[in-house]
């Protein structure tokens, strides 16, 4: 008989296999590293680099950079606030975005973890699509690794709400132009299965796979056709990612706590 972990992992491989046998949609690279330093009991900062590519041809498509602070207000509440930069070598502009976030956990069982969160975005004027973004993040994962590899399973799903941004001139259904507006509303959501496999006490490996889908369901549309002219504004962007990072992790508050203490036995 398969343990429940088992059965979870088969069927994250399962829902992986479907999501990729669509083979309409583009695909992505991403590389990227962070280092996570624990200074406090509560309390960690992060740093990350994030290299995006085409594929084919592996052209640098963007390359993200940021940072942030995490607190845990209690084991199952957290909140964390960063800023990002991104920029888009093909033509020169970096954009950049403060963001805040607050997560709750909630166990299932002995098995599983269901975490949900809200993102709240404020974007350069740079970013033209919006200025605003709110998210809702959940994820669910094992609470154990399996013992392979010392793999710890998990799907998660993005939800995006856009605010502001350039207006899109909107039609009427005769192909006259209506109104000038911002295409506040839902637009986009994220699909990822990730596999983080636990190489030693300090490094951690993850391997996963992303898929990005563009949509119209609440709000002003995106993704509208000029009918006198044949042009798109604001067109879906769909892909699909296969992506790798290395995450380093050194938690400094412990090793602080064993010096004192050493320090007290000395003395």
């Amino acid at each position: 008989m398969l343990s429940i972990t088992s059965k979870t992992l088969l069927l994250f491989s399962f829902i992986s296999i479907v999501s990729i046998s669509n083979g309409q949609t583009p695909w992505k690279n991403w590389d990227g590293a962070s280092i996570d330093l624990s200074f406090a009991k509560k309390m960690d900062v992060s740093f990350n680099h994030l290299r995006t590519y085409d594929v084919p041809g592996f052209q640098n498509n963007y390359n993200q950079t940021g940072a942030n602070l995490g607190y845990d207000f209690t084991k199952n509440l957290s909140g964390k606030a960063g800023v990002t930069f991104t920029h888009f070598p093909a033509n020169g502009i970096t954009t950049s975005r403060v963001w805040l976030r607050g997560t709750y956990k909630l166990p299932i069982g002995e098995t599983l973890n269901w975490f949900n969160g809200l993102q709240g975005e404020i974007h350069s004027a740079n970013e033209t699509r919006y200025s605003y973004r709110l998210i809702y993040q959940t994820r669910l994962a094992t609470r154990h690794r399996v013992s392979f590899l010392k793999i710890t399973p998990s799907v998660s799903y993005w939800l995006y709400y856009n605010i502001g941004g350039n207006a899109i001139q909107y039609y009427d259904e005769s192909g006259s132009p209506l109104v000038q507006q911002t295409a506040d509303g839902l637009h986009r959501g994220r699909f990822t299965i990730n596999m983080n496999s636990k190489i030693n006490q300090n490094i951690s490996l993850n391997l996963y796979y992303l898929n990005q889908h563009e949509f119209n369901l609440a709000g002003h549309d995106v993704n509208v056709v000029n009918p006198t002219t044949g042009k798109v504004s604001r067109p879906f962007n769909n892909y699909q990612v296969a992506g790798v990072s290395l995450a380093f992790s050194f938690d400094l508050y412990k090793k602080k706590s064993k010096n004192h203490h050493a320090g007290k036995t000395i003395s």
